[in-house]
């Protein structure tokens, strides 16, 4: 039995997320899974009255909460009193982690008085009755994903064994296919990036170093999959990985638990269990080759300082260049005492001091709250209905352009029939009209969407207010970059930096550009 729900000047939003078995599923051929559940959210939203203003779609699949970032802001906002309910297709999808996950959501929806809501049962956090069923069915969820993880364990073990490939893709140089008749997946030589790898190991073997293949390769035109260009790092994998001689390496349980001031993150195993078998697809390097090769690189290993790999700009992610748009980065002058904001391929964008940025970007977000609050006072929405004239004035422009397109082409039509135009001729003029039309209806497509956005600004204001109002409260009172930059990200997509004059240090601009809720 459906359950009936009073919104009157509720909130509501969705939380989305892919499942193991959801990604197996799809595999076979099931469809996409956020799109089926977000849809089966909506028709059961609509059935209900409830009116869902934000769906929360998490596209990693992590085991923890600190692994799941969508889930981390939700979180945050449902502690902070934005919703009165959250939709999801199953309360097994807001936790399968630990216990101590499992109180932190529990807690969450409890306090805030926030209600789960899923197409067969509502849960409301202050009665003991749902509350106890909920943390029933996160305790018996917790129990089949540690049953599927062993299951997942215990095959790739057993595949490895086998000489299979249990990568999710193939290594350069490879196609990863399905073996006939059984189960499992193995490598087929791809001729091409094959003899990419010969010549990386005939150039390594002949004296050269990782820096002269890579301008070698790039100058040759060879890119690896996944970026437009080889790098020193790249080179060094494929001069160490095993699979080219033929062999299946696995580690086994490379990393385990630890907790580290409070939180739980996982840490190289010192007794980690390496397997090395011979693989069922054919090796492209022989073993003469491989061998001369591993030779060299001890000779020319020297060794490394530990690097501290933990975040230190808390604006990461989120400063972008103003005239080329790429993100900036964290630079430390050593020599003078400095760390800057630089863009790495933009020099015309002068850097400046993080701390003058960081400070100038507090203060911009002051302003912008002042704005929300005067104009949410005032009840002022001319700048929304500005925008929205403007969106409808320029839909009605392409509306118009579009039946003077229509009419041609109908004309076209007539004009073959008359033969005036021949069949080429006929064609071609078609052809050309078909496409304008296509990108017309595809520019008032675009602008229907961003009317949608501009009429979910005034309640974006209303939302935003408060989630400022935190970060400006809590930034300072912490060091932690992460956390800084999380409170960042919360309020702001991005914020846009320009510095055209390298004289003034404080004479750069910042566009801050606020989240729009869905």
């Amino acid at each position: 039995m459906q359950n009936s729900i009073n919104n009157n000047m509720e909130y509501y939003c969705a939380y989305l997320r892919k499942s193991r078995k959801d990604i197996d599923a799809e595999s076979h051929g099931q469809g996409e899974t956020l799109a089926r559940h977000e849809k089966r959210l909506r028709d059961y939203a609509d059935s209900t009255g409830i009116k869902i203003s934000k769906f929360y779609k998490e596209i990693v699949s992590g085991e923890t909460i600190s692994s799941r970032p969508v889930m981390q802001q939700l979180l945050t906002d449902v502690e902070n009193g934005m919703w009165s309910g959250v939709l999801v297709v199953e309360v097994e999808r807001l936790a399968r982690g630990n216990t101590l996950d499992q109180g932190i959501v529990s807690n969450a929806f409890q306090y805030s008085n926030t209600k789960i809501i899923t197409p067969l049962k509502t849960y409301d956090p202050n009665n003991d009755y749902d509350e106890e069923y909920f943390e029933f069915g996160l305790f018996m969820s917790r129990r089949e994903y540690k049953k599927i993880n062993q299951r997942l364990h215990e095959g790739i073990l057993s595949s490895v064994n086998e000489g299979k490939h249990v990568g999710t893709s193939a290594p350069y140089g490879y196609d990863k296919y399905k073996l006939p008749k059984q189960k499992g997946f193995s490598l087929k030589i791809n001729e091409y990036e094959a003899n990419m790898i010969k010549l990386i190991y005939s150039l390594y073997c002949s004296g050269n170093g990782l820096e002269f293949i890579c301008n070698e390769l790039n100058r040759l035109g060879y890119k690896p999959r996944r970026s437009n260009e080889f790098t020193k790092s790249t080179i060094s994998h494929i001069l160490t990985n095993p699979v080219y001689i033929g062999t299946i390496k696995y580690t086994d349980k490379a990393t385990t638990k630890k907790i580290v001031n409070g939180n739980v993150i996982r840490v190289k195993n010192e007794n980690k269990n390496v397997i090395s078998v011979d693989g069922l697809h054919e090796p492209i390097i022989d073993l003469d080759t491989w061998n001369k090769v591993q030779n060299i690189r001890k000779g020319n290993l020297i060794g490394r300082t530990k690097v501290d790999y933990t975040l230190k700009n808390p604006m990461a992610s989120i400063l972008k260049c103003g005239l080329c748009g790429s993100s900036l980065s964290r630079i430390t002058y050593s020599d003078r005492n400095d760390v800057r904001i630089c863009c790495r391929k933009c020099t015309d964008n002068v850097g400046s001091n993080i701390e003058y940025v960081e400070n100038k970007l507090l203060q911009s977000l002051q302003l912008l709250l002042d704005d929300y609050k005067i104009k949410l006072i005032n009840n002022d929405n001319s700048d929304i209905e500005m925008l929205l004239k403007i969106n409808d004035d320029s839909i009605l422009n392409y509306m118009t352009e579009l039946d003077k397109l229509k009419l041609q082409l109908n004309k076209t039509y007539d004009l073959l029939e008359q033969e005036i135009y021949t069949k080429d001729i006929f064609i071609e003029r078609s052809n050309l009209l078909k496409q304008q039309i296509k990108t017309i209806n595809s520019n008032i497509t675009k602008l229907k969407s961003e009317k949608n956005q501009i009429l979910n600004i005034k309640n974006n204001k209303e939302l935003l207010v408060p989630k400022i109002e935190k970060v400006i409260g809590c930034y300072n009172e912490t060091n932690n970059a992460k956390t800084k930059n999380q409170l960042l990200k919360s309020v702001l997509e991005k914020v846009e930096y320009t510095k055209i004059t390298p004289m003034n240090k404080y004479d750069f601009k910042l566009k801050l550009y606020p989240k729009i809720q869905a």
